[in-house]
Protein backbone atom coordinates (compact mmCIF):
# COMPACT_ATOMS: atom_id res chain seq x y z
CA UNK A 1 0.00 0.00 0.00
CA UNK A 2 1.49 3.08 -0.75
CA UNK A 3 1.30 6.22 1.42
CA UNK A 4 3.63 8.04 -0.32
CA UNK A 5 2.64 11.95 0.45
CA UNK A 6 1.12 11.50 4.09
CA UNK A 7 2.20 12.55 6.99
CA UNK A 8 1.72 10.32 10.23
CA UNK A 9 2.28 11.23 13.76
CA UNK A 10 2.93 8.86 16.67
CA UNK A 11 2.48 10.09 20.22
CA UNK A 12 4.60 7.92 22.39
CA UNK A 13 5.65 8.62 26.43
CA UNK A 14 8.08 6.52 27.93
CA UNK A 15 5.99 2.92 28.85
CA UNK A 16 5.00 2.54 25.72
CA UNK A 17 4.56 -0.52 23.82
CA UNK A 18 8.09 -1.55 21.50
CA UNK A 19 6.06 -3.69 19.27
CA UNK A 20 2.91 -1.64 18.53
CA UNK A 21 5.46 1.62 18.53
CA UNK A 22 8.36 0.10 16.07
CA UNK A 23 6.43 -2.55 13.98
CA UNK A 24 3.88 0.32 12.71
CA UNK A 25 6.58 3.22 12.34
CA UNK A 26 8.39 0.92 9.99
CA UNK A 27 5.51 -0.27 7.95
CA UNK A 28 4.61 3.54 6.66
CA UNK A 29 7.89 4.15 6.59
CA UNK A 30 8.18 1.58 3.89
CA UNK A 31 4.42 2.69 2.69
CA UNK A 32 6.33 5.84 1.95
CA UNK A 33 4.61 8.20 4.63
CA UNK A 34 6.32 10.53 6.76
CA UNK A 35 6.03 9.62 10.37
CA UNK A 36 6.96 11.93 13.22
CA UNK A 37 7.43 10.42 16.40
CA UNK A 38 6.47 12.78 19.03
CA UNK A 39 6.47 12.72 23.09
CA UNK A 40 6.22 15.22 25.54
CA UNK A 41 9.42 17.22 24.23
CA UNK A 42 11.02 17.26 21.15
CA UNK A 43 14.74 15.75 21.60
CA UNK A 44 14.11 13.42 24.43
CA UNK A 45 14.99 9.81 24.81
CA UNK A 46 11.76 7.82 25.84
CA UNK A 47 11.62 4.18 27.30
CA UNK A 48 9.09 1.36 26.31
CA UNK A 49 7.63 -0.85 28.75
CA UNK A 50 10.30 -3.42 28.79
CA UNK A 51 9.34 -6.38 31.54
CA UNK A 52 8.61 -3.42 34.48
CA UNK A 53 7.41 -0.60 32.80
CA UNK A 54 11.26 1.07 33.09
CA UNK A 55 13.73 -1.25 31.29
CA UNK A 56 12.64 -1.36 27.71
CA UNK A 57 14.04 0.26 24.61
CA UNK A 58 15.02 3.86 23.98
CA UNK A 59 13.35 5.83 21.26
CA UNK A 60 14.02 9.84 20.76
CA UNK A 61 10.68 11.97 20.46
CA UNK A 62 11.71 13.81 17.06
CA UNK A 63 8.69 16.47 18.14
CA UNK A 64 7.08 17.75 21.08
CA UNK A 65 3.44 16.63 20.72
CA UNK A 66 2.31 20.34 21.54
CA UNK A 67 4.05 21.28 18.18
CA UNK A 68 1.76 19.01 16.13
CA UNK A 69 -1.49 20.18 14.85
CA UNK A 70 -4.62 18.63 12.62
CA UNK A 71 -3.68 20.70 9.93
CA UNK A 72 -0.29 19.63 9.34
CA UNK A 73 -0.84 15.27 9.80
CA UNK A 74 -3.26 13.08 8.03
CA UNK A 75 -3.06 10.66 10.34
CA UNK A 76 -2.09 9.51 13.99
CA UNK A 77 -1.24 6.58 15.38
CA UNK A 78 -1.16 5.99 19.35
CA UNK A 79 0.93 2.69 20.97
CA UNK A 80 -0.46 0.76 24.06
CA UNK A 81 1.65 -0.20 26.90
CA UNK A 82 0.74 0.88 30.28
CA UNK A 83 2.76 3.85 31.77
CA UNK A 84 2.57 5.56 28.00
CA UNK A 85 -0.79 5.62 27.38
CA UNK A 86 -1.65 6.53 31.12
CA UNK A 87 0.97 9.35 30.61
CA UNK A 88 -0.58 10.72 27.26
CA UNK A 89 -4.21 10.37 28.37
CA UNK A 90 -3.81 13.00 31.27
CA UNK A 91 -1.67 15.64 28.64
CA UNK A 92 -3.76 17.94 27.35
CA UNK A 93 -1.40 19.02 24.48
CA UNK A 94 -2.17 14.71 22.84
CA UNK A 95 -6.24 15.10 23.66
CA UNK A 96 -6.97 18.09 22.18
CA UNK A 97 -4.53 16.88 19.09
CA UNK A 98 -6.58 13.59 19.86
CA UNK A 99 -9.97 15.63 19.13
CA UNK A 100 -8.88 17.86 16.22
CA UNK A 101 -7.74 15.48 14.17
CA UNK A 102 -11.57 13.41 15.05
CA UNK A 103 -13.10 16.52 14.31
CA UNK A 104 -11.81 16.97 10.93
CA UNK A 105 -12.39 12.97 9.97
CA UNK A 106 -8.94 12.59 10.39
CA UNK A 107 -7.27 8.84 11.05
CA UNK A 108 -6.79 8.10 14.47
CA UNK A 109 -5.48 4.52 15.58
CA UNK A 110 -5.30 3.01 18.95
CA UNK A 111 -3.99 -0.04 19.98
CA UNK A 112 -4.14 -2.36 23.03
CA UNK A 113 -4.66 0.32 26.04
CA UNK A 114 -4.00 3.63 24.02
CA UNK A 115 -7.75 3.57 23.38
CA UNK A 116 -8.14 5.51 26.97
CA UNK A 117 -6.38 8.66 25.46
CA UNK A 118 -9.57 8.75 23.10
CA UNK A 119 -11.75 8.24 26.29
CA UNK A 120 -9.90 11.49 27.83
CA UNK A 121 -9.87 13.08 24.24
CA UNK A 122 -13.77 12.57 24.48
CA UNK A 123 -14.31 10.70 21.27
CA UNK A 124 -15.75 7.53 22.35
CA UNK A 125 -19.47 8.47 23.08
CA UNK A 126 -21.11 6.16 20.09
CA UNK A 127 -18.12 4.63 18.60
CA UNK A 128 -17.09 0.71 18.47
CA UNK A 129 -13.68 0.46 19.94
CA UNK A 130 -11.66 -3.02 19.93
CA UNK A 131 -9.65 -2.77 23.09
CA UNK A 132 -8.33 -5.38 25.99
CA UNK A 133 -11.53 -6.70 27.86
CA UNK A 134 -9.79 -5.33 31.48
CA UNK A 135 -10.53 -1.54 29.47
CA UNK A 136 -13.92 -2.58 27.94
CA UNK A 137 -15.53 -1.09 31.16
CA UNK A 138 -13.52 2.40 30.72
CA UNK A 139 -15.07 2.44 26.77
CA UNK A 140 -18.48 1.50 28.14
CA UNK A 141 -18.62 4.57 30.63
CA UNK A 142 -17.39 6.49 28.06
CA UNK A 143 -20.18 6.22 25.97
CA UNK A 144 -18.60 3.52 23.38
CA UNK A 145 -19.10 0.01 22.83
CA UNK A 146 -16.62 -2.18 23.65
CA UNK A 147 -16.65 -4.79 20.57
CA UNK A 148 -14.89 -8.37 21.14
CA UNK A 149 -12.95 -7.67 17.55
CA UNK A 150 -9.44 -8.08 17.05
CA UNK A 151 -9.96 -4.63 14.95
CA UNK A 152 -12.39 -2.34 14.32
CA UNK A 153 -12.56 0.76 12.28
CA UNK A 154 -15.62 3.35 13.25
CA UNK A 155 -15.35 6.36 10.97
CA UNK A 156 -11.80 8.29 11.57
CA UNK A 157 -10.97 5.77 14.70
CA UNK A 158 -9.43 2.59 14.00
CA UNK A 159 -8.67 0.45 17.09
CA UNK A 160 -7.22 -2.95 18.04
CA UNK A 161 -7.15 -5.40 21.16
CA UNK A 162 -3.00 -6.09 21.15
CA UNK A 163 0.08 -6.27 19.70
CA UNK A 164 -0.64 -9.76 18.22
CA UNK A 165 -2.89 -9.03 15.85
CA UNK A 166 -0.70 -5.80 14.62
CA UNK A 167 -0.88 -6.95 11.09
CA UNK A 168 -4.70 -6.94 11.01
CA UNK A 169 -4.65 -3.68 12.53
CA UNK A 170 -2.03 -2.25 10.17
CA UNK A 171 -3.88 -3.37 7.11
CA UNK A 172 -6.60 -1.29 7.92
CA UNK A 173 -4.92 1.87 9.36
CA UNK A 174 -3.01 2.36 6.69
CA UNK A 175 -6.29 1.52 4.15
CA UNK A 176 -7.94 4.37 6.32
CA UNK A 177 -5.10 6.60 5.41
CA UNK A 178 -5.54 5.96 1.56
CA UNK A 179 -9.11 6.02 1.67
CA UNK A 180 -9.08 9.07 3.25
CA UNK A 181 -6.78 10.87 0.75
CA UNK A 182 -8.85 9.20 -2.41
CA UNK A 183 -11.85 11.09 -0.58
CA UNK A 184 -10.05 14.46 -0.35
CA UNK A 185 -9.16 14.35 -4.17
CA UNK A 186 -13.01 13.35 -5.61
Amino acid sequence: MELAGKRIGILIATGYHEHELLYPYYRLKEAGADVVVAGPEAGTSLLGEGRHGKDGLEFTAEAAISDLSADGLDAIHLPGGIFGPLELRAREDACRLVRDMVEREKVVGAICHAPWILISAGVVRGRKIACPDDMGIDVENAGGTHVREKTVRDGPLVTSVYFGYLPEYMTMFMAAVAEQGEAAGR
